[in-house]
This record gives C-alpha cells, sequence and structure tokens, in this order.
C-alpha cells in the first residue's frame, strides 16, 4: 500500500497516511488529522533503497542494471540521498511541531509563515514586520527584473 503525503488547507499540518490505490475523490476528501478541515495530496518523492547483496560489498560487480560500472560510485550517491531525505524529514516534523504548538496557542500559521534560524536550526514564526519587508523586497526585486526585461526589449 502506497503512503500518501497531505497539507491541511485550513492549518496547514502535513501528515502522511497509508492508504489502498485510491481514487481521485478519496485522496481530496481525506481530512485533516488536527482539525478535520479537507486536506489536499501532496506531490511527493518516489522512496527507494539501493540494495545489493552483501557479498558485492568490495567484491563482484553487480549484473548490468543501466546504473554506473562503479557500483561503491553507485553506493555512495544512494546513501547520501538516503541522508538527504532524512533530513528533509525531520525538518517537516519541526515544522509541524511548530505549527501544532502555535495552533494551540489560538494562531493561524502555515508553512510558509515559518523562517530557519541559522544559530539552531529551529523554526519560528514569521512576524508581521519581516513579512512586510520580506514582501518590500520583493517588490524592488520584481521592479528591477521587468526594468531589466523591458532594456533588452528595446535594446537600450
Amino acid at each position: 500500500m502506497p503512503i500518501y503525503e497531505f497539507q491541511c488547507e485550513s492549518c496547514g499540518l502535513r501528515f502522511d497516511k497509508l492508504m489502498k490505490m485510491a481514487s481521485s475523490t478519496e485522496l481530496t476528501e481525506t481530512p485533516c488529522k488536527d482539525c478535520g478541515e479537507p486536506a489536499g495530496r501532496m506531490v511527493t518523492a518516489a522512496a527507494f533503497k539501493f540494495s545489493h547483496p552483501a557479498s558485492q560489498v568490495r567484491g563482484m560487480a553487480p549484473p548490468n542494471t543501466g546504473t554506473s560500472d562503479d557500483w561503491n560510485f553507485d553506493k555512495a550517491i544512494g546513501r547520501d540521498s538516503e541522508k538527504k531525505w532524512k533530513t528533509v524529514e525531520e525538518r517537516n516534523s519541526e515544522k509541524n511541531r511548530v505549527i501544532r504548538q502555535e495552533r494551540e496557542a489560538g494562531f493561524q500559521v502555515k508553512n510558509e509563515q515559518l523562517v530557519r534560524s541559522q544559530q539552531d536550526g529551529t523554526y519560528r514564526k514569521i512576524d508581521d514586520s519581516e513579512r512586510k519587508a520580506v514582501n518590500d523586497r520583493r517588490q524592488v526585486a520584481s521592479q528591477i527584473a521587468n526594468a531589466g526585461a523591458t532594456q533588452k526589449k528595446t535594446g537600450e
């Protein structure tokens, strides 16, 4: 059975659900685990793990599977990917914890409203002054980009 990932449209909580192969109506009508509101299905990466027999750790090459000839290189890539996905899962778990904590305090927070601290890696809700500063910077950057595109079109 596949594991589907959902995000609540109301509170922003992300959660996984083990379900049978579902129809499109089952995937759109899944209620949030926390608030009960409809949760939308997320696009997720495929889960895989390189599984070569223990005898091939330093020994013979695997059969031709379309991978590179250097099996140890493929194994290193697989381990690196696995490590990075574990980090992504840990960060998502921390975001969900912060969202739950903020919701218990009476605030409606979504993933987009969280920022990660460079010092300790924790997440916190962005405040209104920070949000205004970020939006102002985005607006200025957009104006600069549009001005540059206009200059290229006119040849100035």
